[in-house]
């Protein structure tokens, strides 16, 4: 993410939630703005789960290799969002949900998944993020079944993997709950390149 656009997200450390408007921008970046050890460090994709601190920000994306040769792949740096459920991609469907241990996932493009995966993916849990959004940035928010909110627990080497705030969350590689931090997620508009239709082809 663009130090200008974590620059945009300092509002959020004097008041958490934005104020709604109608003008909702169309895809956004996300980034923890709470205080504590994950703070300004931007959201990141990676296998179908949701990472804090991982590299510089920048995700994992995949474009067809004939497309790469012909110069039209998006960008493919960002974990985007096109709205509060939905992956930005040219492949449509990457849906994000919360899995049976509270972890915050992707499915596959098309709004599928591997079969393995299936039993595990209860795409309804989508309808409780929300985009909150705001003047110069807003928040993107999770909100179901008493649950509220997002947290991000240690995974590797300063890297945390995003979960929302359950007290029956099952953080990663056998830590303790007590181990995780609740942050908020901050988000600022991001603008496409002028020839790209997405922020990525899939994720």
């Amino acid at each position: 993410m663009k130090p200008s656009s974590i620059l945009a997200l300092a509002p959020f450390l004097g008041v958490a939630c934005a104020q709604p408007t109608e003008n909702k921008p169309p895809r956004f970046d996300v980034v923890a703005v709470s205080e504590g050890p994950v703070q300004y460090y931007a959201l990141a994709q990676s296998s179908s789960f949701f990472y804090l601190g991982q590299g510089d920000g920048n995700t994992d994306s995949f474009c067809p290799p004939k497309i790469e040769k012909a110069g039209r792949c998006p960008p493919g740096k960002d974990t985007v969002l096109k709205d509060a459920h939905t992956l930005d991609t040219v492949v449509p469907g990457q849906i994000i949900y919360v899995d049976s241990n509270y972890a915050v996932r992707a499915t596959g493009p098309n709004s599928g998944a591997d079969d393995e995966d299936k039993d595990d993916i209860d795409v309804s849990t989508s309808d409780g993020f929300k985009h909150i959004p705001g003047d110069q940035s807003g928040q993107w928010d999770y909100q179901a079944d008493g649950v509220d909110g997002f947290l991000a627990c240690p995974y590797n080497n300063g890297i945390y993997q995003v979960y929302v705030n359950s007290a029956d969350a099952k953080p990663p590689r056998g830590q303790k709950l007590d181990t995780c931090v609740p942050f908020t997620a901050g988000t600022v508009e991001y603008k496409l390149p002028a020839n790209a239709t997405a922020a990525a082809w899939q994720y």
